[in-house]
C-alpha cells in the first residue's frame, strides 16, 4: 500500500469513528429517563438515544425530538435546548419550562 493510500485510509477511519461517537447531552442517560425539576415547580423527563440522535421527552404527553446543532433537539413544535447542566423546553416558540436541572 502506498503511503498516500494508507494516510487516506487512516483519515477515513478517523472520520467514521467521530461520526459514530455517542453525544448524549449532559445530565441525560442513554436509554433511561431522567427527571428534571424546572422553575415554577414544573417537571419533565428526558431520555437520550444511545447515539444522541434523538431525545424522548415527557411533558404534557410524550414526543421524540431530533438532534439539531448546539445541544438543541426539535420535533412536533417542541424545542429542547440543553447545555451547562440545564435545559429549557419550548413549544410553538413559547418557553414552557426553563431552568430545568436533573434531579438526583
Amino acid at each position: 500500500m502506498k503511503p498516500a493510500s494508507a494516510l487516506s485510509l487512516a483519515a477515513a477511519a478517523l472520520v467514521a469513528a467521530c461520526a459514530s461517537t455517542a453525544t448524549v447531552p449532559a445530565g441525560m442517560k442513554a436509554g433511561q429517563f431522567v427527571e428534571y425539576a424546572c422553575e415554577g415547580g414544573k417537571r419533565l423527563a428526558a431520555r437520550a438515544a444511545a447515539d444522541g440522535s434523538t431525545v424522548r421527552i415527557r411533558f404534557e404527553g410524550g414526543w421524540e425530538l431530533d438532534r439539531r446543532d448546539g445541544g438543541v433537539y426539535e420535533g412536533d413544535g417542541w424545542r429542547l435546548s440543553t447545555g451547562a447542566g440545564t435545559a429549557e423546553l419550548a413549544h410553538g416558540g413559547k418557553v414552557v419550562a426553563k431552568g430545568c436541572r436533573a434531579t438526583a
